[in-house]
């Protein structure tokens, strides 16, 4: 509620703001942060701000509410933490025609125009700050992954919603594994459905087919066999190989038509009937999901 009508409620500038519009001068804006010494910066775009979508600027609240968690759980100094929001546009139709909005009034940037306004930034935060740790939070899917992988190998980054989800839901997973007096290597045997095939559910998913490839021996058959274990649902049902313009990231875990009886789109009681799984997982806005019927 407070990211959604940010605009009406700013009172005080909390954070950096960067935009495309202001290519070429990021590199000594940078300097206008007080802060000699920034240990930790978590940066949004505003492109997918938890269930709620494209809120332009007004996703700075995400930004700053993680890194309270930060000073308020992990004991870092508030004085050595920094939200930032690179604004790139927005089309959210209703905040494109609200007078009070605090971002720039134009559609966002794709391609290799959205992407050299982040490029400038991070080469900016770094040449400032070489041993800051960059959060990538609350970015649309098609960029989470492509921007991290991006930038993995080259500065000191993560993001929160592929990488952070993931860590969390691993432990959780092997930690049930081991609560039931199993040994973990039973892990690569779970059957697992998942709703949810946003960047979250994607990096559970990767993740936790990473960690069953491990425990079957860590070959390359184990990590293509491990892919069968899962059933991957979105917005219109279950992921087969019949799906049009499937999302390269969620390819991996198509299953195949007719398998177990499930067709395209099939709903998740019914996946969960055919398949049985071990674990259910959910990691999706829509709610109402898991009823009686489910469990």
């Amino acid at each position: 509620m407070v990211c959604q009508n940010y605009s009406g409620l700013y009172r005080r500038p909390r954070g950096m703001y960067f935009s495309s519009a202001d290519k070429g001068e990021m590199m000594s804006m940078v300097y206008n942060w007080p802060a000699e010494q920034v240990d930790m910066i978590v940066v949004t775009d505003g492109s997918r701000i938890l269930g709620l979508g494209d809120l332009g600027v007004q996703g700075i609240g995400i930004a700053i509410g993680k890194l309270d968690l930060y000073v308020s759980a992990a004991g870092i100094n508030p004085r050595r933490v920094l939200p930032v929001m690179i604004d790139c546009g927005t089309n959210n139709e209703k905040l494109l025609g609200d007078p009070l909005y605090l971002g720039l009034p134009i559609r966002r940037l794709d391609g290799e125009e959205y992407v050299s306004v982040i490029d400038e930034f991070m080469e900016a935060v770094f040449a400032r700050w070489p041993k800051v740790i960059v959060q990538f939070e609350d970015f649309q899917s098609k960029w989470a992954f492509k921007l991290l992988q991006r930038y993995r190998n080259q500065y000191r980054m993560f993001n929160d919603d592929v990488q952070g989800t993931a860590g969390v839901a691993i432990a959780g997973l092997l930690g049930a594994v081991r609560a039931q007096g199993r040994p973990i290597s039973d892990f690569a045997k779970q059957k697992i459905v998942v709703s949810g095939a946003g960047s979250a559910g994607i990096g559970v998913l990767n993740a936790a087919r990473k960690a069953m490839a491990r425990l079957s021996g860590g070959t390359e058959s184990a990590f293509e066999n491990a892919r069968y274990q899962f059933w991957v649902l979105d917005a219109m049902g279950l992921v087969t190989e019949a799906r049009n313009d499937i999302d390269p990231d969620v390819a991996p875990f198509a299953r195949k038509v007719e398998e177990l009886g499930l067709a395209e789109g099939s709903k998740l009681t019914e996946v969960v009937k055919k398949v049985r799984p071990d674990v259910l997982i959910g990691l999706t806005a829509i709610g109402g999901l898991f009823t009686k019927e489910v469990y």
